[in-house]
């Protein structure tokens, strides 16, 4: 009868645990993940992800009226000692504003693509179960509203569109300093009638990408 399989690794001398092994193959493959991304280019990324990216159009475009207005939000959020309000969004907003590539794409595996060079952001991520591509325009009056947000002094929102301006996605990012230090909330409304799936896939979606830029803003200080 087997029971749990336990694996003892020794390297040089030193034993390292199946953890220690997975902590590395993590930055392995976030290692190749982003020269694939970078060899491919934003171009060919767009050209081979044709047939997913028509699919979720197919499956997104008829939501909104599916829906009948109606929208529902999916949300994270986070507290993070070790860098303020002011820290954090000094960086984030920085890469925004000089289009750094290599920062937006880094925040997740799932971002093919992330453009803002020109004041919109181009983004190609996962939605739900397949890559999606929508523009993301960051302004003021987004219709995201709910308990909480008064709480944050820091509002940050935008609309999603998919290419032929059908609205996908509400945004509403918001950042503020706490007693036990930087507090965010992040929220994003799709239509009511979304699949569960995509509620839940970007719950997650938000903590890995925004524990990323957090990881890389406190490292730049």
């Amino acid at each position: 009868m087997s029971g749990a399989l336990t694996v003892r690794t020794v390297i040089d001398g030193t034993e390292y645990s199946q953890d220690d092994i997975r902590r590395w193959e993590l930055d392995r493959a976030r290692t190749a993940l982003t020269l694939l991304k970078n060899r491919i280019g934003d171009e060919l990324m767009r050209e081979l992800l044709t047939e997913d990216l028509r699919a979720a159009d197919r499956a997104m475009a008829p939501l909104p009226g599916a829906s009948d207005g109606a929208w529902r939000s999916a949300v994270t959020e986070m507290e993070i000692d070790g860098i303020d309000a002011d820290g954090f969004l000094t960086w984030w907003q920085g890469r925004l504003a000089s289009a750094d590539r290599g920062a937006l794409l880094a925040a997740n595996p799932e971002h093919y693509l992330a453009d803002s060079a020109d004041g919109v952001v181009e983004i190609i991520e996962t939605i739900g179960s397949r890559p999606l591509r929508f523009f993301l325009t960051f302004h003021e009056g987004v219709a995201v509203e709910g308990e909480g947000h008064e709480t944050y002094p820091v509002r940050i929102g935008g609309t999603g569109r998919l290419a032929d301006g059908t609205e996908v996605a509400r945004v509403m990012h918001e950042f503020g300093d706490g007693p036990r230090g930087l507090r965010i909330r992040l929220t994003i409304q799709f239509p009511a009638s979304a699949p569960e799936h995509v509620f839940t896939g970007h719950k997650w979606h938000f903590a890995c990408e925004f524990l990323n830029w957090l990881e890389a803003a406190h490292a730049a200080q």
